[in-house]
């Protein structure tokens, strides 16, 4: 039986604010955020979004998290100011064949080349990438996994007005245990 998240006490909630950096950088042009929830608990790094141009309606937010005891994230949110809604997503090789997608699930086919504006995975020629939602991201005890172009992001939906250089947006991070 699949397990719900439960009410999460509001200490227990990590929120943090990301820089808006240039369409052509990467993580190391923003500044760092370091946000921790209690003592021993999750931590986030390096959190950060690119500018998007006129009229985009998407965007994705990436980050570092680490947590000493293992935890999930369940949920993430913005303003809705910023968007109307705020998924997690991971992206993977779409299979050649594959035409069909998880019940509930959301997903974006994209070709993936070198002219993509603002490819920076290493994939190019590697054929079409599919962006879907997931219910959660695992982080094992000890462990760090990164949020990043090419894998698992926040995705913001429906934006409001285009992110620009050097914005801050308020994330929510909402986590299992």
């Amino acid at each position: 039986m699949a397990r719900s998240p439960r009410v999460v006490p509001v200490g227990l909630l990590v929120a943090l604010l990301l820089v808006v950096t240039a369409a052509c950088g990467s993580s190391s042009d923003s500044s760092t955020t370091t946000t921790t929830a209690g003592p021993e608990g999750v931590s986030v790094s390096d959190a950060w979004a690119r500018a998007t141009p006129g009229g985009a309606t998407t965007s994705a937010i990436y980050m570092t998290i680490t947590s000493p005891d293992g935890d999930r994230l369940v949920r993430a949110s913005v303003p809705t100011s910023v968007a109307a809604v705020t998924q997690i997503h991971e992206t993977v090789e779409a299979a050649s064949t594959d035409t069909t997608m998880a019940a509930g699930s959301t997903d974006t086919t994209m070709a993936e080349t070198s002219e993509m504006p603002g490819s920076d995975t290493g994939r190019s020629g590697m054929g079409e990438m599919s962006m879907r939602e997931v219910s959660g991201i695992d982080i094992p005890a000890g462990g760090t996994v990164s949020l990043e172009p090419g894998g698992y992001h926040i995705m913001l939906i429906d934006l409001v007005a285009p992110l620009t250089v050097g914005e801050t947006v308020a994330v929510t991070l909402i986590f299992e245990k």
